[in-house]
């Protein structure tokens, strides 16, 4: 049983969103992109895939051979994966969000959204002194 490594989906949506190509990186592209960020395995990145794919998160596909990944298709982010990583993106936001989901041994995708949608809220109100 494979685990959703939060860390391994922000660095996807990032190294998609990072690619000059409109149909999205190929999947050599995704993995030099992601190995900038740390080591992660080929099937840990499939995975993620397939996962931001339900999610609808993504256009990609992962197509399979011999009971492993035969070709990641990343494609790209589409409105909903957008939405979800402009929550995510920046490094400070990422960092209290981590922070705070930390406490718990069990959260959603939708719950880091909301999480750190409510760090960028806090830190619009510092700045503007509300």
């Amino acid at each position: 049983m494979m685990k959703l490594d939060h860390e391994l989906v922000r660095y996807t949506l990032l190294s998609i969103e990072s690619s000059s190509n409109i149909m999205g990186p190929s999947e050599d592209e995704l993995l030099k992109t992601i190995a900038n960020y740390g080591q992660y395995d080929r099937n840990s990145v499939a995975y993620t895939i397939i996962k931001l794919k339900e999610a609808n998160y993504i256009t990609g596909l992962v197509r399979w051979g011999n009971n492993q990944p035969a070709l990641i298709e990343p494609g790209n982010l589409t409105f909903e994966g957008h939405k979800f990583l402009d929550n995510i993106r920046d490094d400070g936001v990422w960092k209290d969000t981590k922070k705070i989901i930390s406490r718990f041994s069990s959260v959603s995708l939708t719950l880091i959204s909301n999480v750190a949608a409510g760090v960028i809220t806090q830190l619009i109100k510092n700045q503007i002194g509300i």
